[in-house]
């Protein structure tokens, strides 16, 4: 007899930010965070977009901007 397991339904809550910032196809920032769901632990990261004003952590050396490049 097999059993299904449940599949936890996450309840995802941002617990870290990282200093990255990525530019998407239009020019709007996306921010790196750390996601974990608060009832099975699961973690995951993610690109969330962010308001525009957090592009001015580029000048001050907050955040860096990630580039990526074709191997």
């Amino acid at each position: 007899m097999f059993f299904k397991r449940k599949e936890c339904i996450h309840n995802w809550k941002i617990t870290e930010k990282s200093n990255a910032i990525q530019q998407d196809d239009m020019g709007y920032p996306l921010r790196l965070f750390i996601c974990t769901c608060s009832k099975c632990g699961k973690s995951d990261q993610t690109w969330i977009d962010v308001a525009e004003k957090e592009l001015e952590e580029l000048k001050n050396g907050k955040s860096v901007l990630v580039k990526w490049e074709d191997v």
